[in-house]
């Protein structure tokens, strides 16, 4: 992990303190903002390879305007929302604003360090699979541009979270074929001990971004006592 940059944005200087000691020993560059205006600054001069949030900022939801701005300009930079925000609709908004993970406070600081640790793992193995010329996936109405991380349907841009995106990218590179939940928790996000119940959180939330009715899916088809499909006639 070493001198890998983390911007972490939050207008309580406890935590911002609390994080940069936490990670002060790892070799990461902590960088800190307390406001929606300086970190949107400083990610505009230096390439981060992750983004903490606080949700709250200045106003109740900042955050969730920052992570859509984020998201929209670096679409595979992991985000992860420290929040003292714990209603469940205040974790899915977080979610579908374009955060990969949502950590509630006060939380522990070795949760944390394991959550990014992990996190930037996973990110660093994404950036090596990227090649250096623009490649492109496209299966039926759908195309994902694997060079800026982008998915299309009938040429419409759609904004997706990393975690959205790369569910998306592995149904399109193996259409029709069923698949256990199992199977693509280990496939997707490379892990064998994670909730199962995650795929169908990002499985419904895909249904409401490509579905026409996601009531009545026509694509990401549920295969009973199996799994899901990606199925293009």
């Amino acid at each position: 992990m070493k001198n890998q940059k983390i911007l972490v944005v939050d207008d309580d200087p406890i935590i911002r303190k609390l994080t940069w000691r936490a990670f002060q020993s790892t070799g990461l560059l902590i960088y800190q903002a307390d406001s929606i205006d300086s970190a949107i600054d400083i990610s505009s001069r230096i390439s981060f390879d992750l983004f903490l949030l606080d949700v709250g900022l200045t106003y109740e939801n900042d955050g969730y305007y920052l992570a859509q701005h984020l998201r929209e300009h670096f679409p595979l930079t992991p985000i992860i929302f420290l929040s003292g925000k714990t209603e469940e609709q205040d974790i899915i908004t977080g979610l579908e604003t374009g955060a990969d993970y949502y950590i509630t406070k006060p939380f522990s600081i070795d949760y944390l360090k394991a959550q990014v640790t992990s996190t930037l793992n996973r990110y660093q193995t994404i950036k090596k699979d990227l090649k250096p010329v623009a490649e492109k996936v496209n299966v039926g109405p759908f195309q994902f541009d694997k060079k800026t991380f982008s998915f299309y349907k009938n040429e419409d841009k759609i904004e997706m979270s990393s975690k959205e995106a790369n569910l998306m990218l592995f149904f399109m590179e193996n259409p029709n074929q069923v698949f256990s939940k199992e199977q693509i928790l280990l496939n997707v996000w490379n892990d064998q001990s994670g909730e199962a119940n995650l795929v169908k959180v990002y499985i419904n939330y895909l249904r409401n971004k490509i579905e026409d009715d996601p009531k009545k899916p026509e694509f990401l088809k549920t295969i009973w006592g199996i799994g899901y499909s990606f199925t293009i006639n």
